[in-house]
């Protein structure tokens, strides 16, 4: 048995059907508020940050639908993912081309205006008919189709397109966002997870912080032999810039899926005099033995929903002194 928590890798079917129809579904959504989104941004700067949108809303959604699956396999999650991620970038492409053969100009001369129309059925021809789609992808690469700062598709634009490989470069990171986003939903199968009573785990903190452990190596070394008593109370008097804290995850319901995790926090101040916290785990997700999880209960207090913090642990004042 291992000393740390270790998914079993179980992917049951009903699992994997709901994250890949649910993940299309979703990317479907996305691709659709994200390509108009994208069609009428007056700016490069505020597509990307759409795109970072995308992949992260993709991202939360599979990683609710692991959830929901109960799957348990991060490299298996992580392929679904992929999947789900290119096609979404093919929804996306093909959403983008419907517009794009629908748009149509009004006006006369420079004084013309361009609009467009959505139609499900180009939609459904560009998506069956994938070599047309990558040549018509070719030849929007050639010409290019929207300036730096004109914004796309905006008529009598004065700034260069780009096009070829600096205008694929662009694409390829829509892409990796995209499906980056698809496959961190892998993160969520490597939670614990109790195999008795078919639960995720809940992650909580114990309510008294302990004083901020030096020896991080001896530390993990008697937690991994089962000893829990070298852990000292964070004092008032202690420095209130460095601390440790001890997380749980559990099932209230399985005395066998208890999992500690220890984390050092120590607040420092960058060359601007920004104070953050610099947090660096110990152990984590060590399974904990009934008597373990007795002991740290009889000396910390039961754990709580949340990260607890001491009261006297405030960041450094940054204020110039007067």
């Amino acid at each position: 048995m291992s000393l740390y928590y270790q998914p079993s890798n179980k992917m049951p079917l009903p699992g994997i059907v709901l994250l890949l129809l649910g993940g299309l579904v979703a990317a479907a959504g996305l691709t659709l508020v994200y390509t108009y989104a994208n069609w009428y941004s007056p700016v490069v700067q505020l597509s990307a940050l759409t795109c970072l949108f995308f992949g992260l809303l993709l991202g939360m959604a599979l990683t609710r639908l692991v959830e929901l699956g109960k799957l348990r396999s991060p490299l298996g999650v992580a392929g679904l993912g992929l999947l789900v991620g290119l096609a979404a970038v093919c929804l996306e492409w093909g959403a983008y081309l419907t517009l794009l053969f629908g748009t149509h100009a009004t006006g006369p001369g420079d004084a013309a205006e361009t609009s467009t129309s959505f139609s499900p059925h180009l939609l459904a021809d560009i998506l069956a008919h994938p070599s047309r789609t990558w040549e018509a992808v070719r030849q929007v690469n050639r010409v290019g189709v929207w300036s730096m700062h004109s914004g796309p598709h905006s008529a009598a634009g004065t700034d260069s397109k780009p096009t070829g490989w600096y205008l694929g470069l662009f694409w390829g990171l829509e892409a990796l966002i995209i499906v980056a986003g698809a496959v961190l939903s892998y993160l969520r199968a490597k939670a614990p997870f109790s195999e008795l009573t078919g639960e995720w785990a809940t992650r909580e903190g114990f309510p008294v912080p302990v004083a901020f452990i030096q020896d991080e190596a001896l530390t993990r070394t008697a937690l991994e032999a089962g000893q829990t008593g070298g852990f000292v109370p964070h004092r008032p008097g202690d420095n209130a810039g460095q601390y440790a804290r001890l997380l749980v995850h559990r099932v209230p319901a399985d005395a066998t899926c208890r999992y500690l995790t220890v984390e050092n926090v120590a607040y420092v101040t960058d060359n601007r005099g920004k104070v953050t916290p610099k947090v660096r785990a110990v152990v984590r997700r060590l399974a904990l033995s009934p008597a373990a999880y007795k002991d740290l209960v009889q000396r910390f207090g039961a754990p709580v929903p949340g990260v607890v913090l001491p009261a006297q642990a405030n960041p450094p004042s940054t204020k110039a002194p007067h």
